[in-house]
């Protein structure tokens, strides 16, 4: 392994070849895929890191080859560590909030290798919750069926996945928590499904929890208990805002403290089970959105300047922003959602600079928040 071998004109001639061939060709030559965890910055652009330093390695001179993916591992302590000793700056995985969901829906990846090592979380079970990423994964195959556990697609477009606790009545403890508070804590439900290779899993996409209920199942000693089941909802991890909606209508006649008040209450955890949960999850998005928008009037909150256009409705145009969350969807709390111009949206969500919007986003929600509180 040569990584110390690497000088900085090598990183750089890749980088050069990186932007000449562009990302998809590049990572094809070499064989890398997509960065999941550190990147390299350069020039206000992004790098996939590992990619990086194995095409480096190649551009040493006549007795260097490229190095494979194979050939090294990535991480803080290999390929970081050596481009920081270089005066490269990287981004770690707790910057990948602004990097957006590092995984593509229908994709294959490694369990071990591809989720635990680069985020880690708990290795075993269903419900893994990585410390100081806004993700909490979630895993689903055929496995737990003999504990009571039979997830899947509902006729409504609702995923049904069972939580976790092998042993008498679940309880919403530890992972059942962290999926019902997802939304409180700022964190993106990520699916995936057990393939038929061990240890592989395919990517389902970004959910949000909607409800959930409770059903009768047998746990691992054959005796009778309580299985809680939770109804997720599929989200977008950025999209355009959809048209006013009736329910949209009726709430533009209440007043702002009306719409706080409803905004709030959408915003709480449901604390019982639901048999409508993805009309109520909707109808909760629905305040929240209405909320946000009228306390902006019309204004971005980022960049503070008028919004670009008006909607059909004569409404001007601005778009939910989840500030600690990557998807912007659901009934988050008011303190944790923003409305933004597109301009902004998107910067916030892919420029180099977007960290830094979203905090100063962040401070200034928080501040409106804390004076209308009052």
């Amino acid at each position: 392994m040569a990584l110390p071998d690497l000088t900085k004109a090598a990183v750089l001639e890749a980088i050069n070849e990186f932007d000449e061939i562009g990302r998809d060709a590049f990572l094809t030559k070499y064989g890398f895929g997509k960065s999941r965890g550190y990147f390299l910055q350069h020039s206000d652009k992004r790098y996939d890191s590992k990619a990086i330093a194995g095409a480096a390695h190649g551009k040493l001179g006549r007795n260097f080859k490229a190095l494979s993916a194979g050939d090294f591992s990535g991480g803080d302590r290999t390929v970081a560590k050596r481009f920081r000793e270089l005066d490269f700056r990287v981004l770690e995985p707790s910057d990948i909030r602004h990097v957006g969901i590092p995984f593509e829906v229908g994709s294959l990846y490694h369990r071990q290798r591809a989720i635990h090592q680069v985020f880690g979380g708990q290795e075993r079970g269903g419900i893994a919750t990585p410390s100081g990423f806004p993700f909490v994964f979630l895993f689903t195959g055929e496995s737990g069926q003999q504990f009571g556990y039979s997830d899947g697609w509902r006729p409504d477009g609702i995923f049904a996945y069972t939580g976790e606790g092998q042993s008498g009545d679940m309880e919403f403890v530890r992972g059942n928590r962290a999926i019902r508070d997802h939304l409180a804590d700022g964190r993106d439900l990520l699916l995936f499904e057990a393939t038929k290779t061990k240890g592989s899993y395919r990517y389902l996409g970004c959910f949000a929890f909607a409800g959930w209920e409770t059903k009768d199942a047998i746990d691992r000693e054959g005796e009778s208990r309580k299985a809680i089941v939770f109804e997720l909802i599929p989200v977008a991890e950025v999209g355009p805002a959809p048209e006013a909606s009736e329910e949209e209508v009726y709430l533009k006649e209440k007043s702002l403290a009306e719409l706080r008040a409803l905004a709030l209450a959408a915003a709480a955890t449901p604390k019982f089970p639901s048999k409508e949960s993805q009309r109520t999850y909707y109808a909760r998005s629905i305040k929240v959105k209405a909320y946000v928008l009228r306390r902006a009037n019309g204004i971005c909150e980022a960049c503070k300047k008028a919004a670009p256009f008006f909607r059909k409705d004569g409404s001007p145009y601005l778009e939910p922003h989840h500030i600690k969350r990557v998807a912007d969807g659901g009934p988050d709390h008011p303190v944790s959602v923003g409305a933004v111009c597109p301009t902004c949206h998107r910067l916030i969500h892919h420029g180099a600079e977007g960290a830094g919007v979203n905090q100063q986003l962040e401070v200034y929600v928080a501040e409106v928040e804390r004076k209308l509180s009052c």
